[in-house]
């Protein structure tokens, strides 16, 4: 729709194969963190999200970030990398992290809500991208 521009680095497109007939998909996502000196996003899903499970069967993809595409790997953290990455994101500032960052409000409120059908809180998936690609 070539709002690409419009949505900055807040909103990617993932494009990934599909584990069941191996189509390719694409998913709108927020993104919670950006990492220019990493060249990495970072993004929350519930466990059981078909882009997500999709991820983990085939972690090398594309993303697109505005009018550009990148080459990206997915890492998923452990659960002390995530919790850095929280308290990193959390740092930034309360406000943002509950309206730009579904694991802000984990943080705050972890036993309040479910974050998917199976009421596990939300994972974390890096995106790193490949080097020798000019980051945004």
């Amino acid at each position: 729709m070539g709002l690409g521009p419009v949505l900055g680095r807040r909103l990617l497109l993932l494009h990934h194969t599909a584990r069941t007939d191996g189509r390719l998909r694409h998913t709108a996502l927020e993104v919670i963190a950006y990492d220019a000196e990493r060249g990495c996003w970072i993004l929350a899903s519930p466990v059981d999200a078909p882009w997500f499970l999709d991820l983990l069967a085939a972690p090398l993809t594309t993303v697109q970030v505005g009018n550009h595409h990148y080459a990206v790997t997915a890492h998923f953290p452990d659960a002390d990398e995530a919790a850095e990455i929280v308290a990193r994101h959390v740092t930034d500032g309360p406000r943002r992290a509950r309206r730009g960052c579904p694991a802000g409000g984990m943080a705050e409120n972890a036993d309040a809500r479910p974050h998917s059908r199976t009421g596990d809180p939300p994972a974390l998936v890096r995106l790193d991208a490949a080097r020798g690609q000019h980051l945004p």
